[in-house]
């Protein structure tokens, strides 16, 4: 049951209304049939326009998520397309620099300068172009001496007694 001041400040339902009808003589029982079918009719008319409405902002807010991922792969094709010309890059580069090192080591070698020629075509020919095509600086030999280095011998002085 609700109090006075409640139903004073909500609407009735069609049940409240048919009942009320009901008490009142069975000639008065058609009106509020009739009253109860018109007020059924606006609860849906009401109904079907708020499922209307939200089926609008389900469908806006599908667009916009629809738009947000076509923004975020539309950046992640971008980037990998960068990361692409950088790596063509540093292997267009790195082959620039082989060829030049050996073709200058050869000339340089056959002016007589031997040493030079060696330092041209030794380990700077594998080491420059490794720098460039795969963007590490590390020597591959060092990861096999990942150990710790041994310990300084004491010299005899440093020993006590």
């Amino acid at each position: 049951m609700s109090t006075p001041e409640e139903s004073r400040t909500r609407r009735p339902t069609a049940l409240e209304i048919a009942t009320q009808w009901a008490q009142l003589p069975p000639e008065h029982l058609r009106v509020a049939l009739e009253h109860l079918e018109l007020e059924l009719q606006r609860e849906h008319a009401r109904e079907t326009a708020r499922e209307r409405h939200q089926a609008g902002l389900d469908a806006d807010r599908m667009r916009q998520e629809q738009m947000t991922e076509r923004a975020r792969i539309a950046a992640q094709e971008r980037r990998e397309e960068r990361a692409h010309q950088l790596y063509l890059g540093g292997l267009v580069a790195g082959f620039v620099l082989a060829a030049g090192m050996l073709v200058g080591s050869v000339i340089v070698g056959l002016d007589g300068r031997q040493w030079l020629a060696g330092l041209l075509a030794g380990p700077s020919l594998i080491a420059l172009p490794v720098v460039f095509v795969l963007r590490r600086s590390d020597r591959l030999g060092t990861r096999g001496r990942a150990a710790a280095p041994p310990p300084p011998e004491r010299l005899p002085a440093d020993q006590a007694g």
